[in-house]
């Protein structure tokens, strides 16, 4: 398995705009400036706010160029934690018993 095809690990959240309608990978890629396998494919391309044209994407944090940060409105790059039950599954389920 390549470093590319690895699942992406870090991530960040990042704004992209299409007033055009639901941009593909291709075009979220371009408009951040690294390759269409830098982003997230299985998380895809998400609307925020359709009708003004944003949305989000899963960027690997390591791939983002320099100054990414600076971007505006709504750039990014955003937190994007891992979620998972507080304590671990097997506390949750004696909670119940």
């Amino acid at each position: 398995m390549s470093e590319s095809d690895s699942p992406i690990a870090d991530t960040v959240l990042m704004t992209i705009k299409d007033r055009n309608g639901s941009p593909s990978l291709v075009s979220a890629a371009e408009q951040l400036g690294v390759r269409v396998e830098d982003l997230d494919a299985s998380f895809g391309v998400i609307p925020i706010d359709a009708d003004r044209g944003l949305y989000a994407v899963q960027v690997r944090a390591d791939r983002l160029p320099t100054g990414s940060e600076q971007r505006r409105p709504y750039g990014g790059p955003f937190a994007n934690p891992k979620i998972g039950p507080i304590g671990g599954i097997d506390k949750q389920r004696k909670r119940k018993t």
